[in-house]
């Protein structure tokens, strides 16, 4: 099978899926093509590049925005050409962007099967809002064209119910975690790398991976762990993220004298390493998909401090034994769950068990693989 990936993000989360797949698929003997922007690149979105090349599939850099702009047009007739010539099998788009060009490629005639995973619809917490009424008005027309993944269950019943996504155009499919690499540490490995980042001995380590940005609100986590600080003053902090916020972030951290227990990381190309030095993670989005970085975290058998929102709910119905919730834009809700954690670390969770049960990136992509195979009429083997 030739299967074309198509994804704005060169990073984060939703990159992270992209290449695991594009692994996957190459493992199991199939052709995959990448089309990709630039943009937002990372170290990984090269190397991942450089092996398919080396391989002689072709690739495609779309050079586009998160945000709709003048080169989508380009993008678009980019994509179009790319396809015409090399004969996808199977065009899968993964993110906003993506999505939009991918089920565009309909209107001009590309009979492939054309698949979506949104990884999370724009203000799945506030649809009401003006800018989230156009997106979701696009996703509303688009959503009849193609089909659907959906990676959680809050966002699969928001494609039904607040966007109208016919159920026979949707798969749900969770996304999965490569339990191997995202496994606890032993004590001497974890003492190592807390050493080489400076974190005192004895400290107990809270950490988060997330953009700076509105959706992931990391004022509000930063708030909520200063405030959690004042009472457990063995905390320390790690966060690995960048976007339009970061100024503020550390302008927050410097006025209350974070630098001495806390640190931020803008990108780390390994993320194994960090969740390794963890003794918690912390999550404050407004809302979600299944987000990539709780799922590692899960993986290596780290308690989770999350809000309550869409798609983080998800994480409390699949029985994991540490899963302490608060409320959205919530600095004191939030620092009362991470006094729950705090107080919570004597006990040991069962999330590295369920992740290998339920989570397991292998049966994920098998999942998907068969929905490629419904989606071109070839029975499952």
């Amino acid at each position: 099978m030739k299967v074309l990936l198509v994804s704005e993000p060169g990073v984060d989360g939703v990159f992270r899926h992209v290449e695991r797949l594009c692994h996957f698929l190459l493992e199991h003997g199939h052709e995959v093509l990448l089309a990709y922007s630039t943009r937002r690149g990372s170290d990984r979105l090269y190397q991942l590049i450089t092996e398919l090349e080396s391989r002689r599939f072709p690739t495609l850099d779309l050079k586009v925005e998160n945000a709709p702009g003048p080169g989508d047009l380009p993008a678009f007739l980019a994509l179009w050409r790319f396809q015409q010539k090399h004969r996808p099998d199977v065009i899968h788009g993964h993110s906003s962007k993506a999505g939009f060009l991918v089920r565009a490629l309909r209107l001009v005639g590309a009979h492939q099967p054309l698949l979506y995973t949104p990884h999370a619809y724009y203000r799945m917490n506030d649809p009401h809002n003006a800018k989230a009424r156009f997106f979701h008005t696009c996703e509303r027309v688009l959503g009849h064209i193609g089909s659907t993944v959906n990676i959680g269950g809050s966002e699969s019943a928001f494609a039904r119910t607040a966007l109208g996504i016919p159920p026979a155009r949707q798969f749900m499919i969770l996304n999965g975690v490569d339990c191997a690499r995202f496994a606890p540490a032993d004590a001497e490995t974890k003492q190592k790398l807390r050493a080489e980042l400076g974190i005192p001995a004895g400290a107990k380590v809270l950490g988060s991976v997330g953009r700076c940005s509105a959706q992931k609100d990391p004022l509000t986590m930063y708030r909520a762990v200063q405030l959690a600080h004042e009472q457990h003053p063995d905390l320390y902090f790690l966060h690995v993220g960048q976007g339009e916020f970061a100024e503020d972030v550390d302008a927050f951290s410097a006025s209350h004298a974070m630098g001495a227990w806390s640190k931020r990381l803008p990108y780390l190309p390994q993320p194994d390493s960090f969740y390794k030095m963890l003794d918690g993670f912390i999550l404050s989005s407004l809302y979600e998909g299944m987000s990539y970085a709780t799922l590692e975290a899960i993986s290596t058998g780290l308690p989770l401090i999350l809000t309550r929102a869409p798609g983080n709910e998800d994480f409390d119905h699949f029985g994991l034994s540490h899963v302490f919730l608060g409320e959205p834009r919530d600095p004191e809700s939030l620092s009362t769950a991470i006094d729950q954690w705090h107080g919570s670390l004597a006990r040991l969770s069962n999330h590295r068990q369920i992740a290998s049960d339920r989570f397991n990136e292998q049966t994920c992509f098998e999942e998907l693989l068969d929905a490629y195979r419904k989606c071109l009429g070839h029975p499952a083997p």
